[in-house]
């Protein structure tokens, strides 16, 4: 996705409108997942099920992990739900970016060494509405390295 300029999100995600209860992806994933493992990762438009007719129909799902383009699956009219799985998997790397930010316990750029390595990254959903134009949704997940050494987790997570 080059430009966010005329995507919609939700103005308040505890008192959605009608509008966007219809077209707000809702992303289904692990909690937890751990780095280099794939995972499955559901997206459903809307908490109200969108329509798929001729004249109103979701064309696309695209999914992005902590700003990585994952996939883009094309929906057709006669695919009578909009919905979507994909298959992700978190990295290593995504582990290390968010260390270098900030570690609750030891202070800037020194994380990991409290021992689990993990790190909340963003998963995010946008759908192309023939009618309605974009919309996204998002949610965090953990991503815990394959490769923790014995230890507590820093505490980091996305209120930072």
């Amino acid at each position: 996705m080059k430009s966010d300029i005329n995507v919609q999100r939700a103005k308040d995600n505890e008192n959605l409108t009608d509008m966007e209860k219809k077209h707000i992806p809702v992303i289904e994933a692990p909690a937890e997942v751990i780095a280099g493992e794939p995972f499955e990762v559901k997206v459903t438009i809307g908490s109200i099920p969108h329509v798929m007719e001729e004249d109103h129909y979701i064309q696309w799902i695209e999914l992005h992990i902590n700003g990585d383009f994952v996939e883009k699956k094309e929906l057709k009219v006669t695919d009578g739900k909009a919905e979507a799985t994909f298959t992700v998997v978190g990295t290593e790397e995504m582990i290390s970016a968010r260390e270098i930010m900030n570690c609750r316990i030891h202070g800037f750029g020194v994380c990991g060494t409290c021992g689990v390595r993990s790190a909340i990254v963003i998963l995010r959903a946008i759908e192309g509405c023939n009618v309605h134009g974009l919309w996204e949704g998002s949610t965090g997940i953990e991503i815990t390295s394959a490769t923790s050494k014995p230890g507590k987790k820093c505490g980091w997570g996305p209120e930072l």
